[in-house]
């Protein structure tokens, strides 16, 4: 028998007998009860029944909505899963990511070699702990080869703080702020290689950074040292970086954002060579060979590099381009060295679809599709990058690349990149005047 039965019973029952010990019987000669006062008995029961109800509800209710103290929370993003504490101050997340490449490629004069190649094959674990902590652990099979010294798996390994409302706090290896192209994850760059301007953004080192955000600008700044995994043979001092970006969007609305950044670096490399090389593939990691390429500079003191960032997108269309310069500093009575690079790109979604936008790092994000078909994307992009220089003949290229993305699902997306070589001048180079045709395809899946 439920609750309410049981309340029902009793206040019938309890009613009866309160108005039996209210009738007259001869033996009692006792005053009959008046309506009025079996009214007000009937009431009070009424009450005490809904009294009943609820005291006996409110345990019940307790245990469906409050979890236990022990209890683990799940959730589902669609493409990973998440384990949270229940009063959610630890959780923790594994991931990956899988890049599978392949490129064919045409030219005159040089062999730069079909193939095929495992881009990326990253394991990732990133979580929080004790409320205000955050961290990340990501490493890269792909990139582990003890006979490539420049192949390093380690790619983020920080821990953050983010006990100061706002404000950022970030010690690890990490990317450093520069470059908007860099700054966007592999996963959501809208070709399959990055653009050559990203010779000159640094990628992920040993440092401390700051950064704060709004839904309108970003700041990000840090101070680092050397890559994730030391190389003791050449250990001396390790040479520091210091880089700073600021990002704003004077417009941003539901289907429209303009993007503005600019960003600096000072570089000094380690004492115990003070040399440096800047070289660059044709936006193409298949091939090896670097159709630009400075040679060693020797007796560098420093170099230092700015970033300009444009980008804007309007429903189905963006446009995004970069313009980066460097001057390297050299003692020894060695003149200084400019060099610089810029790209300029549009793409266009075929589909009732647009490129996604992160206002905390100040960068693109994952394209999620509208539709169950998917999303289909073009772009065209054309790129510069001038090695030459004073005595320096590192040559100067020019690319023109154009796209085809289908973005099947938000984390499943195929890709396809057909690149000319417009120009490149390097006298003395068996690469001058090359003529240069590559198509580079691209599976790559993250969870």
């Amino acid at each position: 028998m439920n609750n309410r039965a049981i309340t029902g019973v009793f206040g019938s029952a309890l009613l009866a007998a309160a108005v039996a010990s209210t009738i007259v019987t001869p033996a009692q000669a006792q005053t009959p009860a008046s309506a009025a006062e079996i009214q007000e008995l009937q009431r009070q029961l009424q009450a005490l029944e809904a009294r009943l109800e609820a005291l006996s509800a409110a345990p019940a209710a307790a245990n469906a909505t409050a979890p236990a103290a022990n209890t683990t929370q799940v959730t589902n993003n669609g493409r990973g899963v998440t384990t949270r504490s229940a009063d959610g101050s630890f959780s923790f997340q594994l991931g990956g990511r899988l890049q599978l490449d392949a490129a064919a490629y045409n030219a005159d004069n040089n062999d730069f070699g079909d193939g095929t190649k495992v881009r990326r094959l990253f394991l990732d674990a990133r979580g929080t702990f004790a409320e205000d902590w955050s961290y990340r652990i990501q490493y890269d099979l792909a990139r582990n080869s003890a006979s490539d010294p420049a192949s390093r798996g380690v790619r983020d390994a920080w821990l953050q703080y983010s006990g100061f409302g706002p404000h950022l706090i970030t010690i690890g290896s990490f990317k450093e702020p520069f470059g908007l192209e860099r700054i966007t994850g592999n996963l959501d760059t809208t070709f399959i290689e990055r653009a050559v301007t990203d010779l000159f953004s640094p990628d992920r080192h040993l440092g401390i950074g700051y950064s704060r955000s709004t839904d309108r600008w970003s700041f990000s700044a840090g101070l680092f040292g050397d890559t994730p995994e030391g190389d003791a043979p050449n250990e001396g001092n390790e040479g520091r970086d210091i880089a700073a970006r600021f990002t704003y969007t004077p417009v941003r609305t539901a289907d429209s954002l303009v993007h503005l950044g600019i960003a600096g670096r000072l570089h000094e490399p380690k004492d115990s060579t003070s040399s440096l090389r800047f070289r660059e593939r044709p936006e193409s990691n298949i091939t090896d060979i670097r159709l630009v390429d400075t040679g060693v500079l020797t007796d560098v003191d420093d170099f230092n590099s700015i970033g300009l960032e444009f980008a804007a997108i309007s429903g189905r269309g963006s446009v995004q381009s970069e313009y980066v310069t460097t001057r390297v500093n050299r003692g020894a009575g060695q003149g200084n060295l400019d060099f610089d690079s810029w790209y300029a790109y549009a793409s266009w979604f075929l589909t009732n679809d647009s490129r996604a936008y992160s206002g905390a790092n100040g960068s693109f994000g994952r394209v999620s599709p509208n539709s169950g078909n998917g999303a289909w994307e073009v772009a065209l992009r054309y790129s510069n990058l001038d090695l030459t220089d004073g005595n320096v003949i590192g040559g100067e290229q020019d690319n023109v690349t154009l796209g085809l993305n289908w973005y099947a699902t938000s984390n499943l997306r195929f890709s396809a990149n057909y690149t000319h070589l417009v120009k490149l001048d390097r006298p003395g180079s068996a690469y001058d005047d090359e003529e240069l045709d590559a198509l580079t395809v691209r599976a790559q899946f993250d969870f």
